[in-house]
């Protein structure tokens, strides 16, 4: 092949990439404006489309816009063309889910946390995803795994995880033996972002942070449409940003006084047990006894339990100081967060206020704050969304 010819053909294949990405992020849109939009010919617009529309991967109507003339068809991409397989490995439990192009679940399954043993990990995740794969009423792009961790996306490898036995395990590849499917992994909160870029279209902004808040705390960032994992794979662990020098010691990563160690359910837990055996915290004892969950917790909360009231308090000021940290480093258009804890609208407030008191700038005007409702799917939708972002939209 000359070079000349290998040239126009990387030409073309980047053309058709962006013409993906931008129909599905843009979509419904009309030829001519993904020609502007791309800075391409009309011509080459028209023969990518037309491709895609003979596949069956587009649909297009007529634009409904009032006038005179012949109307402009507009483009988006089929649901039901392909579909995708999401999971993920959570700390609590693990969610798997098939979901078409849309990211609309077609199935979706809760099933206990996945067994710390590797290999017993991927035994029961072929028994649990095999049925839900075998729902999928048309072409199944492949599987994605979220699983907490430095994950390297490019080789589908566990770096490092509290799971001891899972660290330097290539999960992507094992997965997709498993299951005879193209296969990709990532850390599962990066994934739960990436699931909120691709299927909001365009009511994002090109610069948002995703701050989520459970067993452990983390907060990827989102920049043109490009998931920044970071060269060690471990982008967006905020939860272990010191915040209290001389605090409690972090049983993830060992160190005192992280935002973890402060502010995760771990440390709300803990806090709360402690109130427990010195024999406070009345109201959280009757509805719970001695060995609370996250949920009596906050219940106790609501109900007015002083001192369970105080250990919230604290954390979630604590997460506060820490949004206004990631806002004052790299100035986003936007802060989503999610987290059991903002079920609660005091909660909310809270953090709203803990973090605007230390905005600096032109950042307490202009930076949003959005609370999501708190999702169990959310990394298993997340996971299959890069399944079609990488198999999809972004296949030669």
């Amino acid at each position: 092949m000359s070079e000349r010819y290998s040239g126009l053909s990387a030409v073309r294949r980047r053309n058709r990439r962006n013409i993906r990405s931008l129909l599905y992020r843009r979509a419904p849109v009309t030829r001519t404006e993904l020609a502007e939009a791309l800075g391409l010919t009309l011509p080459t617009v028209t023969t990518s489309v037309s491709q895609m529309l003979e596949e069956g991967l587009l649909l297009e109507e007529p634009s409904p816009e009032a006038g005179g003339g012949r109307r402009p068809n507009l483009l988006r991409f089929n649901p039901s063309a392909e579909y995708a397989l999401g999971v993920e490995l959570g700390p609590y439990e693990t969610a798997a889910g098939l979901y078409d192009l849309a990211g609309e679940p077609v199935a979706r399954e809760i099933f206990p946390t996945a067994p710390s043993g590797y290999e017993e990990m991927l035994d029961s995740l072929q028994r649990q995803l095999e049925p839900l794969a075998a729902k999928a009423p048309g072409r199944l792009l492949g599987i994605g795994i979220g699983t907490p961790g430095f994950v390297n996306r490019e080789q589908g490898v566990i770096r490092a995880s509290s799971r001891a036995g899972w660290n330097g395990r290539p999960v992507a590849a094992d997965v997709g033996s498993r299951l005879g499917l193209p296969a990709l992994a990532d850390n599962n909160v990066r994934m739960r972002a990436l699931g909120q870029e691709l299927f909001a279209g365009s009511g994002l902004p090109d610069l948002f942070a995703y701050l989520f808040v459970s067993k452990g705390i983390a907060c990827p960032l989102i920049i043109r449409d490009e998931l920044l994992s970071g060269s060690t794979s471990g982008a967006g662990e905020l939860g272990h940003m010191v915040i209290q020098p001389d605090g409690p010691v972090c049983p993830t990563c060992g160190s005192r006084g992280c935002l973890e160690s402060v502010a995760g359910e771990t440390a709300v837990l803990r806090d709360c047990r402690e109130l427990l055996r010195a024999g406070k915290a009345p109201v959280l004892r009757q509805l719970a006894g001695d060995a609370p969950d996250i949920r009596q917790i906050l219940a106790a909360q609501q109900a007015g339990d002083p001192d369970v009231r105080r250990v919230i308090d604290r954390a979630v000021e604590y997460l506060g100081f820490a949004v206004a940290g990631v806002v004052n480093l790299i100035s986003p258009a936007q802060v989503l967060i999610e987290g059991y804890l903002f079920r609660i609208p005091e909660n909310r407030e809270r953090l709203l206020s803990a973090a605007r008191a230390h905005f600096y700038g032109l950042n307490a005007r202009e930076v949003a704050i959005r609370f999501l409702p708190f999702d169990h799917f959310g990394g298993a939708k997340g996971a299959a969304a890069a399944v079609i972002e990488t198999f999809c939209i972004e296949a030669e």
